[in-house]
């Protein structure tokens, strides 16, 4: 893998494997994917913080700091939100960064820098937030809620993710644990789920990065945080199960595969890597260090995922099969649509 790549896993692993001009390169990769107050810990824990560079140093202590003062400030934004569900009788989940900031996987919750607070619920209700953009009909979410001078706007889920029929949040409700802090009371998705969430999230969601064969270093840790933190409480066979029933198995062990060979996670499926997944990490490395590859896989990423087995088949049942599915959907959309947006849809890169 490239050097700056490798110097990053390295050092998030503990170890030092960075020369001095290379600090901007590696600092850079870890700015992109939210991991600086990460790389800071990690070096610190290490004990290599005096290794660096006396200003690389203090660059990566001052935004510790701040984002362990901006996390401080979400988790009380937090708790006065779930309180407020609370007195209404309503008891949400925590998902993601939020649940993060309550219930592990980082014994330090100032390493792990979030753009807002994701919660489950049930209805939505009004708490003096307003609503800063609602989202499409059928969409995960209802849409941003943010106040003034809060550090974070609030995600209000209905289904945690955008393929909601690969983990309903039915079933999520159903395996949660409730939780008692600081006065109040929460649900926390079962450690299979988190991890569920966590590749779906990181490699169906929204874009589908795992069709257009983009890294996305956080989640990546954070797969392998969560491994590690709630190790035999997670049911693999069970997540195999699951993806394998919507034709995702690659991209499950494309995301895991990233995890073992970037920050040593101990493989935890019963077979080996697939020849494919391999392959699927081999092409990611490369379109990270390319700008210019990965914007020419976008076009081809996007019909993939819209055009996704799983997809195809919650909407369209077992009648006529993945051709006449696919062949369905387009002649659908363009009619929708029109030749315009479907060209716009394919070129999104946001």
């Amino acid at each position: 893998m490239s050097r700056p790549l490798a110097a990053l896993a390295c050092c998030l692993q503990g170890r030092l494997l960075v020369e001095p001009t290379d600090w901007m390169a590696v600092f850079r990769i870890a700015n992109e994917h939210l991991l600086t107050p990460t790389l800071w810990h990690a070096l610190s824990s290490a004990n290599l913080i005096k290794s660096l560079p006396a200003e690389a140093a203090e660059y990566l202590a001052t935004l510790y700091l701040l984002n362990g003062k901006r996390n401080g400030a979400l988790r009380r934004q937090a708790v006065e939100l779930v309180g407020a569900l609370n007195v209404r009788e309503i008891v949400p989940a925590l998902l993601k960064g939020g649940l993060a900031l309550f219930d592990g996987p980082y014994a330090d919750p100032a390493i792990r820098m979030m753009r807002d607070l994701d919660l489950l619920v049930p209805a939505s209700r009004r708490l003096g937030y307003r609503l800063a953009r609602q989202y499409a009909p059928g969409h995960h979410a209802f849409g941003d809620f943010s106040r003034p001078n809060d550090p974070g706007s609030i995600d209000l889920h209905t289904e945690l993710v955008d393929p909601s029929h690969v983990l309903p949040a039915s079933e999520v409700w159903h395996r949660a644990e409730r939780r008692n802090v600081d006065g109040i009371h929460y649900l926390a998705p079962c450690p299979t789920d988190r991890v569920m969430h966590n590749v779906l999230h990181a490699q169906i969601h929204y874009l589908g990065s795992f069709y257009r064969g983009e890294l996305h270093l956080q989640q990546i840790y954070e797969l392998a945080a969560l491994a590690r933190y709630f190790g035999p409480a997670i049911d693999w066979p069970s997540i195999e199960q699951r993806l394998g029933a919507h034709r995702l198995t690659v991209a499950l062990e494309a995301h895991l595969f990233a995890a073992h060979r970037l920050f040593g996670l101990d493989w935890p499926l019963a077979r080996p890597a697939s020849a494919r997944s391999r392959f699927h990490f081999l092409r990611c490395r490369m379109q990270l260090d390319s700008p210019a590859l990965q914007r020419c896989a976008v076009p081809w990423g996007n019909l993939r995922s819209a055009l996704a087995w799983h997809r195809m088949h919650a909407l369209h049942g077992e009648a006529g099969g993945p051709l006449a599915w696919r062949y369905r959907h387009l002649l659908q959309y363009l009619r929708k649509k029109g030749v315009g947006a479907t060209v716009g849809r394919l070129m999104r890169s946001q």
